[in-house]
């Protein structure tokens, strides 16, 4: 039987992994949108609307997270946000260009 202390730096660990998880898989789409910044084409594929919806639902999910003092959370709410803006930054400019 594990003793309450145990049990909670495996809960604990369980909500690092989670996020670190969620946090990774904005990556592929940040290095997409970094490396086709002048390819129009490919940045209209990717979805403005999804990811400024990304964004809205990240900062909820941080100032959650910081109320509640989940730190998981808190990680992957900042790298999410941090990626969905640079995804942003890259795809508006392309939207206006059409």
């Amino acid at each position: 039987m594990t003793d309450v202390s145990g049990a909670s730096l495996l809960v604990e660990s369980i909500g690092y992994v989670g996020s670190a998880g969620a946090a990774s898989m904005w990556v592929p789409q940040v290095v997409r949108a970094i490396r086709h910044r002048h390819d129009h084409g490919v940045l209209r594929g990717l979805s403005l609307e999804g990811y400024a919806l990304a964004i809205v639902f990240n900062a909820l999910l941080v100032a959650y997270s910081v109320l509640t003092s989940a730190h998981p959370a808190v990680v992957a709410g900042i790298v999410n946000l941090v990626c969905a803006f640079v995804i942003v930054s890259f795809v508006l400019p392309a939207r206006r260009r059409r």
